[in-house]
């Protein structure tokens, strides 16, 4: 596997991006154990183990319909609204609020699993939802990666310019050269 890219700017959208070239994936971070562990590592978001990998696949697919349907201007699944926010409200349960760089942030003790690798993504995905910026939200033209745009003049188009930025501009130009 290559190496884990980070490009969402929130957790939640990272979270999703942990398959891309949908409907058929051609990397899925998610696919086995090592490989969330890795994507967990990678994230800053260490995690111990990985009970319950097909639920946060469950979820990982829910937080994309809805911030992909959002990117594209579109209203959000009601079910899948519902399902984040069941996460969200079991973590939040189990969550205590702790000092966080002039705020306060939730917090969890105990071991790292899956579990709270979830809750702490339904938690990433409440937040963004209910403060936005949902105006600043794309998907990639190429591999329906999630980021948000935090450019200054609003205009970021790919997920990464280093990938499918530099991709589908080589498209174009030899496009137009051929034509």
């Amino acid at each position: 596997m290559t190496e884990v890219e980070l490009v969402g700017n929130a957790l939640c959208l990272d979270f999703a991006n942990t398959v891309n070239a949908r409907p058929v994936a051609a990397r899925d971070w998610l696919a086995t154990s090592e490989q969330a562990l890795a994507w967990a590592r990678a994230a800053g978001l260490p995690i111990e183990d990985t009970a319950g990998l097909a639920e946060a696949r469950e979820l990982r697919e829910a937080v994309f319909r809805i911030f992909e349907a959002l990117a594209n201007d579109g209203p959000p699944p009601r079910a899948d609204l519902d399902a984040v926010l069941a996460v969200h409200a079991e973590g939040a349960a189990r969550a205590r609020l702790e000092p966080a760089g002039g705020a306060y942030g939730l917090r969890w003790e105990g071991p790292r699993t899956m579990r709270v690798l979830m809750w702490e993504v339904a938690a990433s995905a409440v937040e963004l939802l209910t403060h936005g910026p949902l105006d600043r939200l794309g998907a990639c033209p190429s591999c329906v990666w999630l980021f948000l745009d935090t450019s200054r003049n609003r205009r970021r188009r790919w997920c990464s310019m280093t990938t499918c930025g530099s991709r589908d501009k080589s498209r174009r130009y030899y496009a137009t050269r051929s034509a």
